[in-house]
């Protein structure tokens, strides 16, 4: 093989290495193998605000990794419960929910629906399967497929067949979509290998957060091509290694309490979910209190 042909090769897959890993502009730094995290910041309206965004991403192929929502039992939990867990590495919060703490959409935790869901089929979600296989869907069942072992709703979708939405659709959709919230999301890349979430903060001094449009243009820059939003505004958080990443709104300090989180665990046993579930038994006031 002459030096030229060996070299193209190299190119060659120098290339298809940088586009197997989406996102590859972001600044990341390595969590630990399969996943890195990356805090990006971007130019708002006015000189004194920014936007400030929290990512993580997840490579679903490597197989002591495993995505997982938390039980119906940790229902009104704070992500900081989770934090002092040595299973859980990251944590992102999830569905939109009630005063009761019951999710709009579908909420699955080990292959189990929760009960008392509402608004089933009309959210997008996230679904994850045994063996790091996870898909978005954007028209979901109205009921939960037998093959998910964990599932979460959000509203509305952002990205769409690699389209994201645009500020048309945020129009369309009033203040919720069009107001500078804190924002949670989570997302694939076309090949269904890597799982992005991002937290957007905001309601701060510095930092606002983003319109929908706003977020899912930058998702799908980043090579997401399915991605759904999910609670956002004072339920936002992204936590790595026991660490809150996304800074708290200026009014509300304290992490909220929250109906369900999605989790990235070194074990998704059912021992290592008991044990999570038992610390959120340890940790959540009564009903009554909550």
């Amino acid at each position: 093989m002459n030096q030229e042909l060996a070299l193209g090769l190299v190119l060659l897959l120098s290339f298809g290495s940088l586009r197997a890993e989406p996102g590859s502009e972001l600044p990341w730094q390595a969590v630990r193998p399969g996943v890195v995290y990356a805090a990006q910041e971007l130019a708002a309206s006015t000189p004194d605000q920014l936007h400030r965004l929290h990512w993580l991403r997840i490579d679903l192929q490597q197989t002591d990794l495993a995505v997982a929502l938390s039980p119906q039992s940790c229902a009104g939990m704070r992500l900081t419960d989770l934090d002092a867990d040595e299973n859980v590495i990251a944590s992102l919060n999830a569905s939109f929910f009630s005063r009761e703490f019951l999710t709009r959409g579908h909420s699955v935790s080990a292959g189990r629906s929760w009960d008392g869901n509402y608004r089933i089929s009309e959210g997008p979600l996230l679904a994850c399967a045994a063996g790091g296989q996870c898909q978005v869907l954007h028209q979901p069942p109205p009921v939960a497929a037998p093959d998910w072992q964990d599932a979460a709703s959000g509203v509305p979708s952002l990205v769409t067949g690699g389209v994201a939405r645009s500020e048309l659709d945020d129009a369309q959709c009033g203040a919720f979509c069009q107001t500078t919230h804190p924002r949670s999301a989570a997302g694939l890349d076309a090949s269904r290998r890597w799982l992005f979430w991002l937290a957007v903060e905001g309601r701060q001094q510095q930092a606002v957060g983003l319109p929908l449009a706003r977020l899912a243009s930058l998702m799908q820059a980043a090579g997401v091509v399915e991605a759904v939003n999910f609670d956002g505004g004072g339920s936002t958080g992204l936590h790595v290694l026991g660490q809150a990443k996304a800074l708290r709104p200026d009014e509300e300090p304290v992490p909220r309490r929250i109906a369900n989180a999605w989790l990235l665990l070194h074990d998704a046993s059912s021992d290592a979910r008991g044990k999570i579930a038992a610390r959120c038994a340890s940790t959540l006031p009564s009903a009554s209190a909550r």
